[in-house]
């Protein structure tokens, strides 16, 4: 009897461990960007990034890009339950190569979606309705 008790409460445990320490390891793909600036010398990016709704919250991003050209950022989403703010962040820094052009965010289809562009008649970081 007392080893089915352990045995039950052991996967209540680790379900609820899956459950909080897991979901900081899936995409985030509703994230948008709120504001953005470059450094003096251009080499980095800072940028506050936003949800669309109310629920959610990012911790971090990895680049699957960069080094020349396009940067593709996967965000992922915080420790815990769903509005979780456990680990929370909204400011980032993106270093860029003066051949860097595009940054791109990942979305829910698994694709992504351009949301700044080097103007390369002026050299500003623009967002891409501004250049079309």
């Amino acid at each position: 009897m007392k080893k089915k008790v352990l045995i039950i409460i052991s996967i209540i445990i680790a379900l609820i461990l899956i459950l909080f320490i897991g979901t900081g390891f899936t995409k985030n793909p509703n994230v948008v960007i709120r504001e953005y600036s470059l450094n003096e010398d251009g080499s980095e990016l800072n940028f506050t990034v936003g949800m669309p709704f109310s629920i959610g919250y990012t911790r971090g991003y990895k680049n699957k890009g960069g080094g020349v050209k396009s940067h593709y950022l996967n965000f992922y989403n915080t420790f815990g339950v769903i509005n979780s703010a456990w680990g929370a962040k909204f400011e980032y820094v993106l270093e860029l190569d003066e051949d860097d052009t595009e940054i791109y965010f990942n979305r829910t289809d698994g694709g992504y979606e351009l949301v700044l562009q080097k103007n390369t008649e002026t050299g500003e970081w623009e967002r891409p309705n501004k250049l079309k």
